[in-house]
């Protein structure tokens, strides 16, 4: 029987949710031959709750559910994600949090084939969340370019898999260059998406950000920007953008579940517009925290 969430409100430990159980962390166990150990078959969705509620929570679901379509998970016998979602926070005692909704193929035999029915692996992890100060957002993330490329041919470039190796290694170029961001370029040298987050640029009155067939994963945040700006009259262009296009915009901006809206300032020590938030930037970010204040 699934533990109440009252037995655990005066744990210390963190409650995770592994596979229809609450659980302390320390008990979690995964089986060996899980495939999203051994080869990275899986998915995950990183989101944020503010009040204790999920913002965008059935977007997130939505885009799970079809990836693990295409991958061939089948969750069809899994219980209700959402309530598995909130029982997770609720166990925590948390509100305002970042989650992480990790689903595998299951565990399998050494020889890979994914043509045997495996029962997936579903581990949800949730923990509090305290934003970037005001002063960050003011001065605005730096990025480097990376070397590493997304590949537009490739199916996992437009979805949350679980072989994230590129965008760690270039996350990790970013640290080691001592900014906060890397930008990915695909392998036609267009601009892509950075390690962790959408691109968006504003040249005039104008906001582009990169297409689907640029090799990205469609974001969520990036959904709500591109409504939020329809809703408030800003021109949107949705296209395949040259790395110049972007030295040459007046401002940019990041984007992703957790950093909302994220001003970009300087690439590859190159300053971005007058290297200052940009007024449609803080227009849309106005917008976005409305919007996550409608919503609890």
């Amino acid at each position: 029987m699934e533990p109440s969430v009252e037995e655990f409100e005066e744990a210390v430990e963190e409650i995770v949710y592994l596979n229809g159980s609450l659980m302390p962390q320390s008990q979690a166990r995964l089986p060996p031959l899980d495939y999203g150990m051994l080869y990275g078959y899986g998915l995950f969705e990183t989101m944020r709750s503010y009040s204790g509620h999920i913002f965008r929570l059935e977007k997130h679901v939505e885009r799970l559910r079809g990836s693990a379509k295409f991958l061939g998970i089948d969750l069809s016998n899994i219980p209700d994600l959402e309530k598995a979602l909130y029982s997770t926070l609720q166990a925590n005692n948390l509100s305002d949090a970042r989650i992480r909704l990790t689903v595998s193929g299951g565990e399998g035999e050494t020889i890979p084939d994914l043509l045997v029915s495996q029962q997936p692996t579903v581990l949800i992890v949730t923990r509090s969340y305290t934003p970037y100060s005001d002063k960050v957002y003011q001065e605005g993330f730096k990025a480097i370019v990376s070397r590493f490329r997304r590949n537009t041919q490739s199916p996992t470039s437009a979805m949350k898999s679980l072989s994230y190796l590129d965008s760690l290694l270039a996350r990790r170029e970013a640290k080691l260059s001592g900014v906060d961001e890397a930008l990915l370029l695909n392998e036609k040298n267009f601009l892509a998406e950075g390690s962790i987050s959408n691109v968006f640029l504003v040249s005039g009155d104008v906001l582009s950000t990169p297409s689907e067939d640029s090799g990205i994963l469609l974001g969520v945040t990036r959904e709500v920007v591109l409504e939020l700006a329809s809703s408030l009259g800003i021109k949107t262009t949705v296209k395949t953008i040259p790395l110049e296009e972007l030295y040459q915009a007046d401002e940019a901006f990041l984007t992703n579940s957790l950093i909302e809206i994220m001003p970009l300032t300087r690439v590859s020590g190159r300053r971005v517009g007058s290297g200052r938030t940009g007024e449609m930037t803080r227009q849309l970010t106005h917008a976005y925290k409305a919007l996550v204040h409608e919503r609890h």
